[in-house]
């Protein structure tokens, strides 16, 4: 088989690889294939569809309150946590429990 991947794609690879985020450009295409066979698994999955929909409208929400100047700054990363801690703020982590049932579906 063989593959034409177009300049500004190459260019990018090299990056990546220049970076040391990746160690060759084999190991960029099995990582962009892993990725693609992730989302097609995802795009049939309804929770994922409807999970993303809600992270779509916090997004949404979020850009809105910054534009109208409902936000707080913090000073230190450290006051960031402590409030988060203190609202008790908490995603539950789902991802988790896509991967399971992703893995169940490959086999």
């Amino acid at each position: 088989m063989e593959i034409t991947i177009r300049e500004k794609h190459l260019a990018h690879f090299r990056r990546l690889i220049d970076s040391g985020r990746y160690y060759s450009a084999d190991a960029v295409v099995a990582r962009a294939l892993a990725l693609l066979e992730e989302r097609d698994l995802a795009d049939k999955d309804p929770d994922v569809e409807r999970e993303l929909a809600e992270i779509r409208g916090r997004v949404l929400q979020g850009i809105d309150d910054l534009q109208n100047g409902r936000s707080t700054k913090y000073e230190s990363r450290e006051e960031l946590i402590e409030d988060i801690r203190r609202r008790g703020i908490e995603r539950p982590d789902r991802r988790k429990e896509r991967e399971a049932r992703t893995k169940t579906e490959l086999t």
